[in-house]
């Protein structure tokens, strides 16, 4: 769905495996650094700080920052989005006005695609397809807080918003620690740093800095075992804790402007419930998770592996920019199990498995440990 895929444009794909994330809580110090004054505070002070954190608004510049080490065959495909979002950087103005009043603009090359919701007033706008999409959000979206809006994107687009979902969970699965101040966004932040125990996960650490005035995450940083540089970060370059004026929440689509009104059932067909676990606990058709904390695994059972390989079109991706995926496929090394053979996929974060039965896992984990869930 065309009104879909617009809205898709807002899923960052931040902090891989952070949403099972477990958080065992330490007693550790952090003092403050040369030339700080924070005070002291111990990592179950700043995770609490972090969950309580409330802010009335804020506007400020976003910046995320990729380097997964994929195959040139990923990242040359799919045109600047694909490659900014794999192995690159992208960048966002995001202004705060309250639960119902939120905006993002995404800043590309060619042009710019935002998100506005304003009360019950819900738009997208993409200057370079020069297309936009309104919708009158439904009764039981009404109250629904989109800040950050991941119930739209389902997925992190902020600092606060990858923290939230790193520190989802608390259990005795990581090891939490501080490490002194940073500076990010001009704002003095404490260093809370976490790592998972389980040797089967391929995250070494997340490093949060919490804001030392409003305990808002001003950045988020994905580092894989034995990697000294993020392979994810996700962080403000400038934010200011202000509410922003009205001008801001409000929208008219340019002259000329292909607009598109989605009705209540495209809504909630195409956003609400889309790959999100049912409610009663029973696997979304076509995924399932497999697992929990930092060694989940996504299996995807839907994907026509017959017709990846046979280097047919990708949905999504075609034309001259499409990747030839099949090649790339058959470049992967092989591994084989009780449950079969396949060929996998690594990067400095994330591992993939695609079976010759037709299923693809994912996780922050070891190759050994997907071959093992593969088997199950």
């Amino acid at each position: 769905m065309k009104n879909t895929a617009t809205l898709r444009r807002w899923a960052v794909p931040a902090a891989i495996g952070a949403a099972v994330i477990s958080v065992g809580v330490g007693a550790t110090l952090v003092q403050a650094g040369d030339g700080e004054s924070l005070p002291p505070k111990t990592a179950a002070q700043l995770l609490t700080d972090v969950q309580n954190a409330r802010i009335d608004g804020l506007s400020g510049t976003v910046v995320t920052r990729a380097s997964l080490g994929l195959p040139a065959g990923l990242t040359d495909g799919g045109g600047a989005q694909m490659s900014s979002l794999l192995s690159g950087s992208k960048t966002m103005r995001v202004w705060y006005g309250g639960p119902e009043r939120i905006r993002g603009a995404i800043l590309g090359t060619l042009g710019e695609s935002d998100f506005i919701r304003n009360g019950a007033d819900v738009w997208t706008w993409s200057s370079e397809e020069n297309t936009a999409t309104h919708t009158t959000l439904p009764a039981d979206y009404a109250d629904t807080a989109m800040w950050p809006p991941k119930a739209i994107a389902g997925e992190p687009i902020t600092p606060d918003e990858a923290a939230e979902s790193v520190l989802a969970a608390i259990s005795g699965t990581t090891e939490v620690a501080t490490d002194g101040t940073a500076e990010v966004a001009g704002r003095p932040a404490y260093e809370l740093v976490l790592k998972p125990k389980d040797p089967a996960s391929t995250i070494g650490e997340i490093r949060l800095a919490v804001d030392g005035e409003t305990s808002l995450p001003l950045r988020t940083q994905i580092f894989g075992k034995g990697q000294t540089d993020a392979a994810f970060e996700i962080a403000f370059a400038r934010v200011i804790f202000e509410t922003p004026p009205d001008e801001h929440f409000t929208f008219t689509p340019p002259q000329g402007v292909e607009m598109t009104e989605m009705g209540e059932q495209d809504w909630n067909s195409g956003t609400k419930d889309e790959g999100q676990p049912k409610d009663d606990g029973t696997k979304t058709e076509g995924l399932e998770v497999i697992g929990e904390g930092w060694t989940a695994v996504v299996e995807f059972t839907s994907a026509d592996i017959g017709k990846i390989l046979s280097g047919e079109p990708v949905e999504g991706v075609e034309g001259e920019n499409a990747p030839d995926v099949s090649a790339l496929v058959e470049s992967l090394p092989q591994v084989s199990g009780t449950w079969g053979s396949g060929r996998v996929f690594t990067s400095a974060l994330v591992n993939a498995l695609i079976t010759d039965d037709g299923r693809i896992l994912v996780g922050a984990v070891t190759t050994d440990k997907l071959v093992e869930v593969a088997g199950r």
